[in-house]
């Protein structure tokens, strides 16, 4: 199996937690505030700061790089529409499995798409959620702010939209808060499961939409794992496919609720559509 290349996992968490604070009392940092100034003033500026502060160790282990040459706009980049998560799909989908899982993956890939001018280091700040909350305005209004809790949020939206957990987050952020791997691994379940129950992978996609696939991903890699497990998932797809007005709340209780069901009834080797029907008692009890 081909080997790609990628920072070693301990040093990139370590990089991560040493950048951001705990707690709820932020002080104002100037390791944070040089972080925050070096992705202000550009490629060369924060391509020198990763030299000096992250690449700068053995972090590095060796292998194949993805060729990846797609120029993406900031709001591609945040929120990836359809026709550019096919581009992200076509890219990484033949890499194995184990590499999506590793943050050090995702770091190198990002890393390298900023020195190929792929995406500017601004673009890692942009919040975007409806608003014109961009890179640089997220930047300006923190690296200009006396608040440590402000400046802290968005040195920590940089670290996940570069792969890297801040302090009190794990590995599942690159299923959760980081861009390309909510994308690439929604394509990934719909690829799957799309050969498993009788919906089609743009049924699928559609149904594991930002709303269905938060939920879903913020649970398979808990406690809760067994949503993951084909015939829940299917029961779970071929519901919501049906339900698509179903709100975040009943997702989510729906979710748990299976939890118990697991328990002492073994849902994992019921067909989709037993599990299926088994949703919609829990939903109509809701």
């Amino acid at each position: 199996m081909s080997k790609y290349k990628r920072i070693d996992e301990a040093i990139y968490s370590d990089f991560g937690k040493k950048l951001s604070q705990e707690g709820k009392d932020k002080i104002v940092s100037d390791e944070q505030m040089e972080f925050l100034q070096a992705c202000r003033n550009g490629k060369k500026r924060f391509l020198n700061y990763l030299d000096e502060n992250l690449l700068n160790n053995q972090e590095a282990i060796a292998g194949k790089t993805v060729d990846f040459d797609y120029k993406f706009t900031e709001a591609e980049f945040r929120f990836p529409p359809i026709d550019t998560q096919k581009i992200i799909w076509d890219i990484f989908h033949e890499i194995p499995k184990e590499n999506m899982t590793r943050c050090g993956f995702w770091g190198d890939v990002i890393i390298d798409m900023i020195r190929n001018d792929c995406i500017k280091p601004e673009y890692l700040a942009s919040n975007l959620n409806g608003v014109n909350e961009t890179g640089v305005y997220m930047l300006d209004d923190a690296i200009n702010s006396n608040d440590g809790k402000k400046i802290d949020n968005c040195v920590r939206r940089i670290l996940r939209s570069m792969g890297c957990p801040p302090a009190g987050r794990g590995k599942r952020i690159v299923f959760n808060d980081f861009y390309l791997g909510k994308a690439y691994w929604r394509w990934n379940w719909a690829n799957k499961m799309s050969n498993e129950i009788s919906l089609s992978f743009d049924e699928i996609l559609k149904t594991l939409d930002e709303k269905g696939y938060a939920e879903f991903s913020g649970k398979m890699h808990t406690g809760k794992s067994y949503i993951s497990q084909t015939n829940t998932l299917g029961g779970f797809l071929l519901f919501l496919n049906e339900n698509l007005s179903t709100s975040v709340k009943n997702i989510k209780s729906i979710i748990d609720t299976i939890s118990y069901l697991s328990v002492w009834k073994a849902i994992e080797i019921q067909s989709p559509e037993l599990n299926k029907k088994e949703i919609e008692i829990i939903a109509n009890n809701l």
